[in-house]
């Protein structure tokens, strides 16, 4: 009996060392991924949201009230997207998107759409 406890003392514990090389593996992994610059880390510019907007429907039966103070920004469509910019003067636009960031299309020859209750 001796030699059969002894056996099973010498014996290593396999499962023990396949858990730690893959873990070992994983790190390992990561930090050449890290190394070579695949992992990308986003930045807080990425993920901003400058501002939200709302869309005011155009209803006869009520009045639409809205500001006559200026956003600030102006519209305009390129490539069939609407962008959005700063009045101020600097070049920096943004394509306006949706809650699921799908872009808003837009038209530059667009007509307003007739009345029905003409």
């Amino acid at each position: 009996m001796s030699s059969e406890s002894q056996n099973s003392q010498e014996k290593p514990d396999l499962t023990k060392y396949i858990g730690l090389g893959f873990l070992a593996g994983l790190v390992v992994c990561v930090l050449v991924l890290e190394y070579y610059g695949y992992i990308r880390h986003p930045s807080k510019e990425d993920a901003l949201v400058i501002e939200e907007f709302r869309l005011l429907t155009l209803n006869t039966d009520e009045d639409l009230k809205v500001s006559q103070k200026s956003s600030g920004r102006e519209g305009f469509c390129v490539n069939g997207y609407l962008l959005v910019r700063p009045q101020n003067g600097k070049n920096v636009a943004g394509i306006l998107v949706d809650k699921k960031n799908r872009p808003i299309a837009c038209q530059d020859d667009l007509q307003p759409a007739s009345s029905h209750n003409e």
